[in-house]
Formats: structure tokens, C-alpha cells, sequence
């Protein structure tokens, strides 16, 4: 059989035809991945926005795609408040409406309750605990945390104080004598 170049160079030109068009058809694929699993974050993020919209609390939320993984991960930002004390259930009920709304499956919740940070203090203003101002809660911060510095304000301050040195001696051979004393009956 006589070497033919030109079998060759068709058969190489196909080739090199064959693999632009599955290098295309890849890059196609990936792109349309990328839009579809975009539209799904942004319609998991309404969903779960309108849902906390509709008892009136004002969330921010995002959502990811593990790698690997179908189901979508959502980060849900929101002001500290008593309701969300059960946040487990009201996870529970989200994912089911996800699900009802978007088709998707929602895998995992997780909440995040900033703190907000306190106005610097003013070179005239008092320290908290030296005004009557100690036992009246901050009208700028949050009522829930509020509430939980309440039961903290009435814990009494423990008292420290000097000893001197002949003192801590004697308080600290008190418990090693009653502990020899025990052990020896």
C-alpha cells in the first residue's frame, strides 16, 4: 500500500475538526451549568427572603452549591430576635418551602446574628457603670440582647483584694492539713 499524504492530512484535519467541536460543546455545557446553578441560588435567595418577609423580619441571605454536591447551602443574616431561639425548626420549614417554590433542595441553614457595635464613647460622656444609666438599658441596641444583659447586671461582682503573703501561706497549708487529716484516720 503507497504512502498517501493526503489520507493522512484529511484524517488529522478531521481529528483536529472533532476536537474544536468537543472543546466547544464543553465550554457550552459549563457555561450553561454556571447560569443554571446562578438562577438557582438567586430563586433559593427570593424564595427564602420572601418567606421572612411575609412574618416581617428583614433577612439578607446567600446560597452556595458545595462541590459535588446537589443540594445548595444557604448563609441567612439577621438581627438577633426571640423567634429565631428555635432556629431548627424554622429551618424545617424553610427547606420544605424552598422545596414547594423552587424545585431544589435546600441541605443545610446556617444563621448569622451580627452584633452591632456600639457608638464610640465621647471625651464628656460617663462610664456606664458610674451613672444611674447601668440598670436602664441602651434605647439603641437590640431588646433581645438587652433582655439577656438584664439577669447579667443583677449577678453580684465578685470582690478581689490583697493578701499578704503569710496569709495565702497560712489558707493554703488549711487544705493540705485537712487532707492529710482525712486520708489518715
Amino acid at each position: 500500500m503507497p504512502f498517501n499524504a493526503d489520507v493522512i492530512t484529511l484524517t488529522l484535519l478531521v481529528l483536529l475538526a472533532a476536537l474544536v467541536i468537543g472543546i466547544i460543546a464543553f465550554s457550552i455545557t459549563v457555561k450553561a451549568k454556571a447560569r443554571r446553578a446562578q438562577r438557582d441560588i438567586a430563586a433559593i435567595n427570593a424564595t427564602i427572603i420572601d418567606y421572612f418577609r411575609r412574618s416581617g423580619v428583614q433577612v439578607a441571605c446567600d446560597s452556595t452549591r458545595l462541590a459535588g454536591r446537589k443540594a445548595f447551602t444557604a448563609i441567612v443574616e439577621s438581627e438577633p430576635m426571640k423567634r429565631f431561639r428555635l432556629s431548627h425548626i424554622i429551618e424545617m420549614t424553610l427547606r420544605e418551602h424552598v422545596r414547594k417554590n423552587c424545585s431544589l433542595q435546600l441541605e443545610k441553614v446556617y444563621w448569622r446574628f451580627p452584633i452591632k457595635e456600639a457608638a464610640p464613647a465621647q471625651p464628656g460622656d460617663m462610664p456606664a457603670e458610674a451613672g444611674s444609666d447601668a440598670a436602664k438599658p441602651d434605647e439603641t441596641s437590640d431588646e433581645y440582647i438587652n433582655e439577656g444583659l438584664e439577669h447579667y447586671r443583677h449577678i453580684p461582682k465578685p470582690e478581689v483584694t490583697e493578701l499578704d503573703w503569710e496569709t495565702f501561706e497560712q489558707v493554703s497549708t488549711l487544705g493540705r492539713e485537712k487532707g492529710e487529716r482525712q486520708d489518715n484516720p
